[in-house]
Formats: C-alpha cells, sequence, structure tokens
C-alpha cells in the first residue's frame, strides 16, 4: 500500500472511504473488500462528475487503477475514529471532499450534493429522526439516561460528509493534541464531531438521507412524522444501513 503523504496536482472532486481491519484478532471484521467494490461502483453510477477515490485502510486486496490506497496503518485507531483521518493534512485534498460509509446506498443522482458543502464547514447528516429533545437527557427514558454511552449526545452523524479542502484541518489539530482522551471520553467521532465541533458542522437537508432502520423524520407541526423502519423510500437519495445489508 502507498504511504499516507498525497498531494494532487489536478483540483477536482475526491470521494473518500475508510475499510480496516480491527487491531484486536478477538473483534470481529465488520466491512469487506467486497463493501469497498460496491461503495466504488455506486459512485460511479450515481455521481456524475469526475472525482478521484481514496480508500483509507490498514489492510486491502483491492487492486484498481481508479482507486488511491491510502495506509493509515501507523495510526492504530479502532473503527470509526478512522474518519478523523479525513483532516490529516496529508490525507485531505484540495477542491471538493465526500465521504461515504461502507453500509450507504444510493437510490438516485447524488451529483448535486456539492451545493450543500461551504468552505470551513463540514456538511453531515443531520438525524431528523431522533427526537427534537434528544440533546436533553433529562427528557429521555431512564434506560437511555443511564447508558454511559449517551454522555455526548449528538444530533449529527458521520455516514455521509462533505467539506472544502484543507479548511477544516483545525479539527485534526484539535483531536491529535488529546487523542488518547478523546478515545477514552466519546463513544466515537459523532460525539466528538457533535460536542468538541458543533459550530464546524453543518446539516444536510430533509430528503436527501434516511436510516433504514430508524426512519426519515421523527415529525412536527411542520413536518410529517416518518419513522417506518425498513421500507425504502425512492424519493430520498441516500440510505444509511447503519451495518453491512442487502438491498
Amino acid at each position: 500500500m502507498s504511504g499516507y503523504q498525497l498531494k494532487e496536482d489536478i483540483i477536482m472532486n475526491n470521494i473518500f472511504v475508510v475499510k480496516t481491519i480491527p487491531e484486536k484478532a478477538t473483534v470481529k471484521e465488520k466491512y469487506k473488500d467486497a463493501h469497498v467494490w460496491d461503495i466504488f461502483w455506486q459512485c460511479k453510477n450515481y455521481y456524475k462528475k469526475p472525482f478521484r477515490f481514496y480508500l483509507l485502510t490498514n489492510f486491502t486486496t483491492v487492486n484498481h487503477p481508479e482507486i488511491k490506497i491510502v495506509d493509515i496503518s501507523k495510526f492504530k485507531y479502532d473503527g470509526w475514529w478512522n474518519k478523523m483521518l479525513l483532516f490529516h493534512p496529508d490525507i485531505d485534498q484540495e477542491g471538493t471532499n465526500l465521504y461515504f460509509d461502507l453500509d450507504t446506498t444510493f437510490h438516485r443522482d447524488i451529483s448535486d450534493i456539492d451545493k450543500y458543502i461551504s468552505p470551513g464547514l463540514l456538511t453531515s447528516v443531520f438525524c431528523y429522526w431522533k427526537p427534537i429533545d434528544w440533546l436533553d437527557l433529562s427528557a429521555q427514558p431512564k434506560e437511555v439516561q443511564e447508558d454511559p454511552d449517551m454522555k455526548y449526545p449528538s444530533m449529527f452523524n458521520s455516514s455521509v460528509m462533505g467539506w472544502q479542502g484543507h479548511t477544516l484541518t483545525s479539527i485534526w489539530d484539535d483531536f491529535k493534541d488529546d487523542d488518547q482522551r478523546y478515545l477514552l471520553e466519546y463513544r466515537g467521532n459523532d460525539d466528538y464531531l457533535g460536542h468538541k465541533q458543533l459550530d464546524k458542522l453543518k446539516a444536510l437537508p430533509r430528503g436527501i438521507c434516511y436510516s433504514q432502520y430508524y426512519g426519515a423524520d421523527v415529525g412536527s407541526e411542520f413536518f410529517p412524522r416518518d419513522k417506518k423502519a425498513n421500507i425504502k423510500r425512492d424519493s430520498y437519495y441516500i440510505r444509511l444501513l447503519n451495518g453491512p445489508g442487502k438491498d
């Protein structure tokens, strides 16, 4: 695999994915190279603009001239924490950057998603399917209040992200300065971003992403409730599967 220092001469759109095998042999590997191939061909079919495709990984058998392998094995982060490397100045790329989880599926052309991306802001999924008082633990059921993973609840989800290259390296700077503490303090990168980097987060609008298991919208006086699980919503563009699964 190639080293992680990447500098491209031609500025264009970039798509990133992350696939790592666990550092501990006792932890089951969640994603396979087959999931990388799947999202790569989905991007080819549903994102019509020219792009470079980057795979951040600590082990892979993927070999394709249009897939650039970025070796991140030296960092030894676990699972979703490897997404923080997207803001590393030697991995981040000039131009419009997009990231997709490997369990993401597209229903429609996503080429226009770029219009929601602004310099200095990280565009990501806002969980419209969560209760509007989700950030108020006192309003949640007792089992949620007592869950140690709920110490830093967030309305944002990093399954889909977009940013302008090299405008968010401050995220990496903050994270790397005390990464071991953050790994212990926060359940995952979503909670870290929602608590430590909230001022940099920008929500994708309604109608773009929905969750396979949690639905699309909790509803309000302005928006209809749409919480039914395990149904395909063809009017939406992107489905979050929350784990490897079949269409």
